[in-house]
């Protein structure tokens, strides 16, 4: 039997592949092994870290908590004083407007609106002696639906208005 030397040369690289193949898996292998190891160190690690982070934020807990005790409830006390104190200044503004700031009632500000437009006018004429122009002038008045809640005001002054010029005459 003779053997062939393409197929010994096949068979060297063939066993040259096979080598080169399983220093390769070996190779791999340790790569794994080192990343496996990598990994529960990351991991131990991240636990020791974690374990660490916790016992901190118990320990500021427990600090805070002993201040708060030392201080006895300093935001408890500032929440109520803040509090009453918004209460009085709101009951002090409430005095202020009820004292200074009253809004007038309907009837008030109507007669003002309408002493303010028409007395000037009233005067001149009555100094004048024209007082039939003023008389009318105030029925006339006292028919605009506006001056309704005046009503008793203007008869009044028309009144006056009729006294007067009775007297004058």
């Amino acid at each position: 039997m003779e053997t062939n030397p393409t197929n010994e040369e096949r068979i060297a690289g063939l066993e040259k592949s096979l080598q080169t193949a399983q220093e390769a898996a070996q190779k791999y292998k340790q790569d794994l092994e080192k990343l496996r190891q990598q990994y529960a160190d990351d991991l131990f690690t991240e636990r020791q870290q974690g374990k660490q982070l916790r016992d901190e934020r118990f320990q500021m807990q427990h600090d805070y908590e002993q201040l708060r005790v030392q201080k006895g409830g300093f935001g408890m006390k500032m929440l109520t004083l803040s509090g009453f104190l918004g209460f009085l200044s709101g009951l002090l503004l409430c005095v202020v407007y009820l004292v200074f700031l009253r809004p007038k009632p309907d009837h008030t500000a109507a007669f003002e609106h309408f002493r303010n437009a028409h007395l000037f006018n009233y005067e001149r004429a009555i100094s004048a002696g024209k007082f039939d122009e003023v008389e009318q002038n105030l029925q006339q008045n006292i028919e605009i639906p506006e001056n309704k809640i005046i009503r008793p005001e203007l008869e009044f002054a028309k009144k006056i208005v009729g006294a007067a010029k009775r007297r004058c005459e």
